[in-house]
């Protein structure tokens, strides 16, 4: 930490070294656990490897680095803190991996933001140009920039102002992106209920604008859940990054303590936890590849809906809200 020759404390508290410990053993769990769990699905499920999703297990890569190296160091932090006893070099390495990890995760929301803005807007186009070829370039291209930006921000570190500039690039001007990105995608949604309405067509375009009905409701649905994701990562970063700014224009800023400054380091941390258990409630094709992975149900296709195999019947997961429960053949 690099604020913690300002702080007036010794050493932490033995509750709070403790308390700390013990939610960080069960938030680093938890977070391997889920995002494995994303990572799991996609591999095992052909259905969803889908552009949209390919930009999620790249965010679960993230989470994962996140929970793997980020979060045990920042535990060390806390026990053996304030004062940095760990060694110069992994400081220099946790740092570059904070800006990294930070980085690759808004580029990638920044990426699922425009993939669900172009689908819906304009779906013809979407369906011509977004290949799963040009989408793995596309996550590529996200790594390497958020490896560039981690070694530039590694070397410009001892500039204060540097560190203001690189906040709004990687976050203020990447979440205006998303804003926009999402407000034409729910203006887009309000307009297309609107115009399909099933009681107001011929009876020979009915079944046509049932499966538009039906294509539209799953990409906004996708949408929705997204929308959350990105909800969730600004009330986990905001604090953070807002602290950040603040000591990178104040050269000395004794109001914020080293406590306070761990709470919204520990805040952007949880939201790595937090993307899969979003995914698990909203999304209905990952929630049903989750229960197949964790209680093993048999799960095969009909058509382009998932089936789960029980007790001899067969239960058909479509993406509405409604579940139908037949007999099996």
């Amino acid at each position: 930490m690099n604020n913690s020759s300002n702080s007036p404390i010794k050493t932490f508290a033995d509750q709070f070294r403790i308390g700390t410990s013990m939610f960080s053993v069960l938030l680093i769990v938890g977070t391997i656990f889920g995002n494995s769990l994303v990572i799991a699905a996609f591999v095992t499920f052909s259905r969803l490897r889908t552009a949209t999703n390919y930009f999620v297990v790249s965010l679960a890569v993230t989470d994962l680095c996140v929970a793997v190296f980020s979060m045990p160091v920042l535990v060390a932090y806390v026990l053996t803190g304030p004062s940095w006893v760990l060694g110069d070099l992994l400081n220099q390495i946790w740092t570059v991996m904070d800006v990294l990890s930070g980085t690759a995760s808004i580029a990638n929301l920044v990426a699922i933001s425009l993939d669900r803005c172009l689908c819906i807007n304009k779906p013809l186009m979407y369906y011509q140009y977004i290949t799963t070829t040009r989408v793995q370039i596309g996550i590529v291209v996200i790594w390497v920039y958020s490896v560039t930006m981690a070694i530039t921000s590694y070397f410009m570190r001892p500039y204060r102002v540097f560190n203001f500039v690189a906040s709004v690039m990687y976050f203020w001007v990447p979440l205006l992106i998303i804003i926009t990105a999402y407000s034409i995608v729910f203006r887009v949604a309000l307009q297309q209920v609107r115009r399909i309405s099933v009681a107001n067509v011929e009876p020979s375009q009915r079944s046509s604008s049932l499966h538009q009905r039906y294509s539209f409701v799953r990409e906004f649905k996708a949408a929705k859940t997204l929308a959350v994701v990105v909800g969730a990562f600004v009330i986990c970063w905001l604090p953070f990054v807002v602290i950040n700014a603040i000591y990178s224009i104040c050269d000395d800023c004794p109001y914020i303590s080293t406590i306070p400054i761990l709470v919204t380091k520990w805040m952007h941390y949880g939201n790595s936890l937090l993307n899969p258990p979003i995914y698990g409630f909203l999304n209905k094709d990952f929630r049903v590849a989750f229960k197949h992975l964790i209680c093993c149900k048999e799960i095969a296709y009909r058509g382009d809906q998932f089936t789960e195999n029980a007790n001899g019947k067969t239960r058909i997961v479509p993406n509405t809200v409604e579940l139908h429960i037949v007999n099996q053949a």
